[in-house]
């Protein structure tokens, strides 16, 4: 669940900021099914804002505005003790309890887009589903990128992931100890959907008319790093980390290394026209071994 106020005018002759928001976020474990060839059901931990349902892969997207206020509360309805950090943004690494809630309080930093995740045993617990992303906008709503930054027509959000079914998702959803020395996944995913489904989602294909600039906000909650191609055209690379690119950095192919992030900016060149966006790395384009029901989705010109 989560809550908007509009916050105007001074208290105590201090500006008040712009925007504020509040959230409930519950842990839970379950299960994640990958659709199509290749595809499979998988034991999970995730987040989710419904206390009735499931976990959700990735979990809910928390949003704010630049110098906004972000109350978060966790709830861990799981057996295991678990936490709730964003990424270079809150410092709380803390366990939650089995059965217990806390409160996170913070303002948030650049626009922009950050990785939230549970950081505890040593990532096992984000690998099994544990993360989500906080999206910074402008103030006031305007789509630039940031406050004075670059314009764009539309926005997505991608989160890209793995898991190794056999060896970490089957053996901690049992209680077993994960070997974390050994890692092969072997499920891939963009938005916790598989390539054929990612390549039909309307909230994931990068869809606009000729001249529209797309916003891509990409978090690699993943542990594997994603070198990620753009077909059709060059795109510009205008935020990395948080960190503002200026000038921006033109290319067709980035990395984005496990647990960051980066911004970009697609202009739309071709009407009636599809091209991929897709992992480089032929192993990340599969689910169960299945191409290319991995890491990818389309860019479509109207």
């Amino acid at each position: 669940m989560k809550t908007y106020i509009c916050l105007l005018g001074l208290l105590l002759g201090s500006a008040m900021p712009a925007y504020a928001a509040s959230y409930n976020l519950y842990i839970a474990a379950g299960t994640h099914t990958i659709n199509g060839a290749g595809g499979t059901t998988i034991n999970v931990w995730g987040y989710t804002d419904n206390l009735s349902a499931g976990p959700m892969v990735p979990g809910p997207e928390l949003a704010s505005t630049e110098n906004g206020s972000v109350t978060v509360t966790v709830h861990n309805n799981d057996t295991r003790p678990h936490n709730f950090v964003v990424l270079g943004v809150t410092t709380d690494t803390g366990s939650i309890v089995a059965g217990g809630s806390k409160i996170y309080t913070f303002t948030t930093p650049n626009a922009g887009v950050y990785l939230y995740a549970d950081t505890l045993n040593s990532n096992v617990n984000r690998e099994m589903g544990l993360y989500g992303a906080l999206v910074v906008r402008a103030a006031g709503g305007a789509k630039v990128v940031w406050t004075g930054g670059p314009k764009y027509d539309f926005e997505r959000v991608w989160i890209t992931s793995d898991m190794d079914k056999p060896r970490w998702n089957d053996i901690a959803s049992k209680g077993g100890t994960v070997n974390t020395s050994v890692y092969k996944p072997n499920y891939f995913m963009m938005n916790g959907m598989g390539g054929f489904d990612a390549m039909r989602d309307t909230n994931t294909t990068l869809v606009g008319s000729v001249g529209q600039y797309g916003l891509a906000r990409i978090v690699n909650a993943g542990l594997f790093d994603e070198s990620l191609h753009f077909h059709g055209n060059h795109m510009q690379v205008v935020m990395e980390n948080g960190k503002r690119q200026v000038p921006s950095e033109w290319t067709d192919t980035i990395n984005v290394k496990a647990g960051q992030t980066m911004l970009i900016l697609y202009q739309i060149k071709f009407a009636k026209n599809v091209f991929p966006m897709h992992v480089h790395t032929a192993q990340m384009e599969t689910s169960g071994g299945v191409y290319l029901n991995g890491v990818a989705t389309l860019i479509i010109g109207q």
